[in-house]
C-alpha cells in the first residue's frame, strides 16, 4: 500500500512538473514573440524615419540649387553695365552739376561746427600688446573676473 501511495505521489509530482515546464516554455515563447514584435516595430519606425530624412535631404539639395540659381540671377541683375543700360533705356542721363537743383527747407536744423547735439567720434589710443603669452592670459582672465564682478557677460 505504501508503494502504491508513493507511486501516485510521484505521478502527481511528474504531472505537476510537466505542467510547470509547459507553462515555463509558454512564457518564454510569449516573451520571445513580444521582443520580436517590438524589434520589428522599432526597425520599421527607424526605416520610415530614415526614408523621410532622405526625402528632406533631397528637397534641401533642390532648394540649395534653386537658391544658387536665384543668387546668380540677382548678381546678373545688379551688374553696373546692365543697370546703366536699363537706366538709359528708361531715358535717364548722367547729371551735370548745372542740372542739380537744391531745395532749401525752411526751419530745418542745420549742422554747424559748434553744434554739440550730434555725437562726434573720437580716436582712442590702444594699449601696447602684451609682451608674453602669460601676460596676455593674465589680462584676459582679469578682464573676465572684472566683468563677472560688474555683472557683465563677456562672450
Amino acid at each position: 500500500m505504501m508503494a502504491r501511495h508513493s507511486r501516485d505521489q510521484l505521478r502527481r509530482f511528474r504531472t505537476l512538473t510537466e505542467a510547470q515546464a509547459v507553462l515555463g516554455w509558454a512564457v518564454i515563447l510569449v516573451l520571445a514573440a513580444l521582443v520580436g514584435a517590438i524589434y520589428v516595430s522599432q526597425a520599421s519606425r527607424t526605416a520610415s524615419v530614415g526614408r523621410r530624412i532622405q526625402i528632406m535631404q533631397a528637397e534641401m539639395e533642390t532648394l540649395k540649387r534653386e537658391n544658387a540659381a536665384l543668387e546668380r540671377q540677382i548678381a546678373e541683375a545688379q551688374q553696373l553695365q546692365r543697370l546703366q543700360a536699363e537706366a538709359a533705356r528708361l531715358g535717364f542721363v548722367p547729371a551735370d552739376p548745372d542740372d542739380i537743383e537744391y531745395i532749401i527747407v525752411p526751419n530745418y536744423p542745420a549742422v554747424s561746427g559748434n553744434d554739440t547735439s550730434m555725437p562726434v567720434a573720437t580716436a582712442v589710443a590702444l594699449p601696447p600688446p602684451p609682451a608674453t603669452i602669460n601676460t596676455a592670459l593674465w589680462l584676459a582672465l582679469q578682464g573676465r573676473i572684472d566683468g563677472f564682478v560688474q555683472g557683465e557677460a563677456n562672450e
